[in-house]
């Protein structure tokens, strides 16, 4: 097995837990009701990257809790919380107390209820900042742990289960140099390696996001940086990770940048960013349907006069996406969690929902269920915890509907073929 056995890092976190409801409050969507909040706080920077369904109505969070950007020495803890759809807290496992950078991006319950979590470390490993794939008992202590990558800045930010295992998916920086590389690493049930894969080019390039294609193969997004210029990248791998195609979406001389991908049960590829080009007033939440084959179906633009980017967007069992970030163009001041939703035919519907207070309040994460209702996770410095204080939601009720009048939706015609 390559995971290597060592004492159990794992804690019952309720000291860094408050069951009080934030101070915040929703806007836009006048049928949109908040049914509950829950934060988890630290001295420093919490947030949540990912919500993932488990067995019996329970939900995976994932992320890090005191995060001090000033130094990855300064005990960061990652996160692996798991909440009911009640709002009840079940647990909130840390791992990596003691110094250095620990934080999980994603992870999954497999069959046997082992927790399996990924993200990067500074603990262990080669040195500098490597790539982290942890296992952990269903009760949250650790099995065991193995670092991925060399002595530069190497880290996974997606997961997606694959036949006999997980594909991991992130970037690799060697250390000295300033071009990342998309890095991807495949193992077996057992934990073993299966391959891993560099893919590059001659700028650097990052990758976010990978899911599982319906066919065969996995469908990778993230960006591609040039300076100032930065545009859109998404590949298709095969089964042993090798690139069978690759599709840049941008303009010159503008940034578009990935935050976004999910695929809908047509098999077609939905990738969302925040975009520069075709027209935007500042940012922009661009979001792009692409068939299977990588053509380009559908371009949608959603903002308003200032600052509007997403974080995660999420399919639903019908077909619509929901997108989930952070905007400047409406709300109750800095910044405030925007949640907006395109429609079976990949166009924004008409509303949005506005979640804040006055202060900075961000969204970090979504999860639609199959009631209509859904979560949502983010970050605020208005909840009294510490600096950004990380905090899940359920919201029901949505129907995205009137139009906000302080954004604008537009169609951005595909490129001819």
């Amino acid at each position: 097995m390559f995971l290597r056995a060592i004492p159990a890092l794992a804690l019952l976190g309720a000291s860094i837990l408050s069951h009080a409801q934030p101070g915040l409050t929703l806007a836009g969507d006048p049928s949109a009701r908040l049914l509950w909040s829950r934060t988890f706080a630290s001295p420093g920077d919490d947030w949540i990257n990912d919500i993932v369904p488990m067995r019996g109505g329970r939900y995976l969070v994932t992320g890090f809790l005191n995060r001090a950007d000033s130094s990855f020495q300064s005990d960061w803890r990652a996160l692996a919380g798991i909440i009911g759809e009640d709002g009840t807290i079940v647990a909130a496992h840390e791992y990596g107390q003691g110094g250095g950078a620990d934080a999980f991006w994603s992870g999954r319950e497999a069959a046997d209820g082992r927790l399996v979590l990924s993200g990067f470390t500074t603990r262990i490993g080669a040195g500098g900042i490597d790539a982290l794939v942890l296992v952990a008992r269903p009760d949250g202590v650790m099995i065991g742990e193995r670092a991925f990558g060399g002595g530069g800045y190497d880290r996974f930010t997606g997961m997606t289960p694959a036949s006999g295992g997980y594909v991991f998916l992130g970037h690799s920086q060697p250390a000295g140099e300033e071009r990342r590389r998309l890095f991807a690493v495949r193992t077996d049930e057992a934990g073993a390696p299966v391959w891993e894969r560099i893919i590059e080019g001659p700028e650097s390039i990052g990758a976010l996001y990978i899911e599982a294609a319906s066919g065969d193969g996995f469908v990778v997004a993230g960006g591609i940086a040039r300076g100032e210029d930065s545009d859109i990248f998404v590949l298709k791998l095969d089964s042993d990770g090798r690139e069978l195609w690759r599709r840049t979406i941008g303009t010159p001389e503008a940034r578009d940048v990935n935050h976004g991908l999910t695929l809908l049960p047509n098999g077609n590829i939905v990738v969302v960013g925040y975009s520069q080009s075709w027209g935007a007033r500042d940012n922009d939440i661009l979001a792009v349907i692409l068939s299977p084959a990588g053509d380009v179906l559908r371009r949608e633009m959603l903002g308003g006069a200032q600052d509007d980017r997403p974080i995660l967007a999420r399919s639903d069992a019908e077909g619509r996406v929901w997108i989930v970030g952070y905007t400047r163009s409406a709300g109750a001041g800095d910044w405030d969690l925007i949640l907006a939703r395109l429609d079976r035919d990949g166009a924004y519907e008409p509303g949005v929902i506005i979640l804040g207070g006055t202060a900075d309040d961000n969204g970090t994460a979504i999860r639609p269920l199959a009631d209509g209702s859904v979560l949502v996770a983010g970050y605020s410095t208005g909840l009294g915890g510490g600096a950004q204080d990380a905090f899940v939601a359920r919201i029901a009720g949505a129907t995205f509907s009137p139009p906000h009048p302080a954004f604008e939706r537009r169609t951005v015609p595909p490129p001819a073929r």
